[in-house]
């Protein structure tokens, strides 16, 4: 989208890409920052009025620019706007915080076992430095029991 003027978007499963949301709508994200060379003049338009430049078209946008400004004009109005956006940046503020501390514990319980699988090579390779054979440092790591047999096979075929 960085560099697209229109992008059209369907809701999809967060956590299956594949399962489209059937809610029958198609979002249209509109990005005003970029060029708006060879799109149609109602598009450039419209990204100028989201630029909050003037436009002089037609009528629609004429009618939209009288509305903004009813809207920027009214306090009332403004009000019920500025709070609706706080709230929403609020919201996104919890969510985000939430989603760090998520990732934050999920990366500390991989990192703790990364840690014990890291653990538990040094402690095999000590073993197999110290004479040890294969079967003898694989009990010795297996009875510390720091890491699943699964895991603890990974690192004898490392030695095999």
């Amino acid at each position: 989208m960085r560099n697209k003027h229109v992008d059209g978007l369907l809701d999809y499963s967060a956590q299956n890409e594949s399962k489209q949301l059937q809610d029958g709508v198609t979002k249209i994200i509109i990005n005003s920052q970029v060029s708006a060379e060879g799109q149609s003049e109602d598009l450039k338009a419209l990204a100028k009025l989201m630029n909050n430049e003037p436009v002089n078209l037609n009528k629609h946008f004429d009618y939209a620019q009288r509305r903004i400004k009813e809207i920027n004009e009214d306090p009332e109005t403004r009000e019920k706007i500025m709070l609706y956006e706080t709230r929403m940046l609020e919201r996104e503020q919890a969510a985000g915080k939430a989603g760090y501390a998520e990732g934050r514990k999920d990366g500390v319980a991989e990192g703790l076992e990364q840690g014990k699988i890291d653990s538990a090579k040094v402690i095999f390779e000590n073993q197999m430095d110290n004479g040890r054979t294969l079967e003898q440092a694989t009990e010795f790591v297996k009875s510390l029991k720091l890491i699943s047999n699964k895991e603890l096979e990974k690192i004898i075929d490392l030695y095999k």
